[in-house]
C-alpha cells in the first residue's frame, strides 16, 4: 500500500487560543486531493491527585461549551518555556492551592486523532499538601472537592465525572497501580 502524502499546508493564526490548520492529502484510497481540517491548541496537562490523607482532588466549574458544571481533574496548558511537569504543577497550585513535589508522568496521549493536533500528558500527583484552598469567587469560579476513594468511585460509577480525557488518565492510573479499585 502506499503511503499518503501531504501536499500543502495552510495555517490560520487569527485566533489566539488555538492553530486552525488545513491540509491537502494525497490518499493511496482516493483519487485526487482531499482537505482536511484541524486545530491545534497547547499540549493540555491533567493529573489525578491524592493528599497526603487520601483524598481525592475534584474541580467543579461551569463549562460554556457543554452549557453545564463538570467535574474534572486539575488539569491546563502548558505554556511557553515550560515543561508538561512543570505545567502540571502550576495549575495545581494556581486552581487549589495545593502544593506538590513532583508528577509522576503515566504517559503521553492523543486526544482528538481526527481534529486535534495537541497532546494529553497523564500524570499521577501523591503526597499533595492541602494548603489554602481558594473561595469559588476568587477561583475564576472553580470549586475545589477533596473526595475520598469511595466517592471517587462512585463518582465515576454514577457518571458525575464524565470526562473522556479525565477517564483516560484514570484508566492510566489503574493500569499503573496507582489507583486501586
Amino acid at each position: 500500500m502506499k503511503e499518503p502524502v501531504i501536499c500543502n499546508i495552510q495555517k490560520d493564526l487569527s485566533i489566539q487560543w488555538f492553530e486552525q490548520i488545513s491540509k491537502t492529502v494525497l490518499l493511496p484510497h482516493n483519487n485526487g486531493q482531499q482537505i482536511y481540517y484541524s486545530i491545534k491548541p497547547p499540549d493540555y496537562v491533567t493529573a489525578l491527585t491524592q493528599t497526603t490523607d487520601n483524598r481525592f482532588i475534584i474541580l467543579r466549574q461551569y463549562r460554556p461549551a457543554v452549557e453545564d458544571y463538570t467535574f474534572e481533574l486539575p488539569s491546563g496548558h502548558v505554556e511557553e518555556g515550560e515543561t508538561p511537569a512543570q505545567a502540571m504543577l502550576r495549575e495545581l497550585r494556581e486552581e487549589t492551592g495545593c502544593l506538590a513535589g513532583e508528577a509522576t508522568l503515566l504517559r503521553e496521549l492523543i486526544p482528538d486523532t481526527g481534529r486535534l493536533e495537541n497532546r494529553l500528558w497523564a500524570f499521577y500527583i501523591n503526597n499533595v499538601e492541602v494548603k489554602n484552598i481558594p473561595e469559588p469567587d476568587k477561583n475564576e469560579g472553580i470549586e475545589v472537592h477533596l473526595v475520598s476513594h469511595e466517592q471517587f468511585i462512585e463518582m465515576i460509577n454514577k457518571g458525575q465525572l464524565n470526562h473522556a480525557l479525565d477517564l483516560s488518565v484514570i484508566a492510566l492510573a489503574i493500569f499503573q497501580k496507582y489507583l486501586l479499585i
